[in-house]
């Protein structure tokens, strides 16, 4: 997992990314550490992250990111989601690097996916409704009907996705029916017939027409900078799927922008239960829990006071719930109400009014101590997976100074490499050049590590 913080106010913004990175092989997991935060351009001020996945259809983003940034060039675009357009339409075009035949493996992936996960729910059902008793196999079938009916509803249910037409799914999967019945096979052990079969069928072509994307195959892009026309700052975040017949599935969230209205923003991605909790004031797991439990006592409450009453009848008792009830609900919903205004007041506004007046290098320091704070959570908890950590990678991107880093692993020395600097008609840091010209070293870092 990830976690990465946005923070911007007038000045500009800082965008802060940990490293880690978690590949599962075998059943086992393994942490290495990726570059996630990139300039979108050598010279406009425009920055990226990616969260979740680091590859669309095996491509790595990194690869992705710097041939568009190649693409791209000197030209600048009037505003920073034009940006984000120019990078979806770029995915949409490129089959030299999603070739069709790719695209159809990574489909083919994407439908065992999801009836993997059905299986799964399948026996988690098995187990909870038969456990260790003996079974004919009937019931087991059964159950298997069931938990495919239920997530056939789901999905029907679910919006269509607007990005290109829903008709692709229903080709694609009877384009690829052969191999589907193929994959299939995962559930043959419930001994399912035709209309399970029709009803798999249906999924395979669900998972592509509708609006959701499956977590294995989601990609989150954070966009932010300035566009030429723009002087306060903008973010503009995408969760992208994969890539079907040639279209990109991906959505786009609501843009934060810096106005008169809005004098400071921050934005946590992936994992984000530290920063809510440090703009809260409370975690987002004990909230809900809290919530729930006093949700449940204000609505069983009124049934145990009057049933406590003696002498009267079950009738005049029923009436009375029915009276009391709704002035229960009505005093949660004003409970509810007054922890969302203390929130707002004494938690995230004086933070939100601080982070406003806050020079550039400060921001950077409140995006990177985000970060820290998921990574020492994962760090201390025995009881999660240690998915946030390694060095965090900061940068600041300001109208009038562009994209900057503030902090930045290195994956080579300087020194051995002087033909790579070369390239990018820069010179490389050295001690001799680091007292002569002590400009040199964002010079260095802006225009040719990344």
């Amino acid at each position: 997992m990830t976690s990465e913080v946005v923070v911007m106010n007038r000045l500009g913004i800082a965008l802060a990314s940990d490293s880690a990175a978690t590949v599962y092989i075998g059943g086992r997991s393994k942490i290495y550490h990726a570059d996630k935060l990139f300039m979108l351009s050598h010279i406009h001020p425009v920055g990226v992250m990616v969260y979740n996945n680091s590859s669309l259809l095996g491509v790595p983003w990194e690869t992705i990111l710097k041939m568009f940034r190649k693409e791209l060039g000197a030209s600048s675009l009037p505003t920073l989601e034009e940006y984000g357009d120019r990078l979806i339409a770029y995915l949409n075009t490129s089959k030299r690097l999603f070739p069709q035949e790719v695209q159809d493996e990574y489909y083919l992936n994407l439908v065992e996916t999801l009836y993997r996960g059905i299986d799964n729910r399948i026996e988690q059902e098995v187990l909870r409704s038969v456990g260790g008793k003996k079974d004919d196999g009937k019931q087991h079938r059964q159950l298997a009907v069931e938990v495919i009916k239920r997530s056939l509803e789901e999905w029907r249910k679910k919006e269509d996705v607007t990005c290109f037409d829903p008709k692709i799914g229903v080709e694609l999967a009877t384009r690829k029916s052969g191999e589907i019945t193929y994959i299939r096979k995962i559930l043959d052990r419930w001994r399912l017939d035709a209309p399970e079969a029709q009803a798999l069928h249906e999924l395979a072509g669900l998972v592509v027409s509708k609006d959701y994307i499956l977590p294995e195959s989601l990609t989150g892009l954070v966009i932010a900078g300035f566009g030429e026309e723009e002087h306060l700052p903008v973010m503009q975040s995408y969760e992208l799927g994969e890539i079907f017949s040639g279209h990109l599935k991906y959505r786009k969230k609501e843009a934060k922008k810096i106005d008169s209205k809005t004098a400071s923003v921050v934005v946590p991605f992936a994992e984000c239960d530290m920063v809510s909790t440090f703009l809260d004031g409370i975690s987002p797991i004990f909230k809900w829990k809290l919530i729930e439990d006093v949700t449940k006592f204000m609505l069983e409450l009124p049934d145990a006071v009057i049933d406590g009453i003696s002498g009267i009848s079950r009738t005049r008792k029923e009436a009375l719930k029915q009276k009391i009830l709704p002035e229960s609900i009505n005093t949660l919903n004003a409970w509810l109400e007054d922890l969302e205004s203390h929130r707002l007041d004494h938690h995230l506004e004086p933070i939100l009014q601080s982070i406003a007046f806050l020079p550039k290098n400060e921001l950077a320091h409140v995006a990177a101590s985000l970060v820290n704070l998921n990574s020492f959570q994962k760090r201390m908890s025995i009881r999660e997976d240690e998915t946030v950590g390694g060095p965090i990678d900061v940068a600041v991107i300001s109208k009038g100074d562009g994209f900057v880093w503030i902090e930045r692993k290195h994956y080579f020395r300087p020194e051995l490499n002087r033909h790579f600097f070369k390239n990018y008609g820069v010179q490389p840091i050295t001690e001799a050049t680091e007292q002569n010209d002590e400009e040199a070293k964002p010079n260095l870092e802006n225009d040719a590590e990344n």
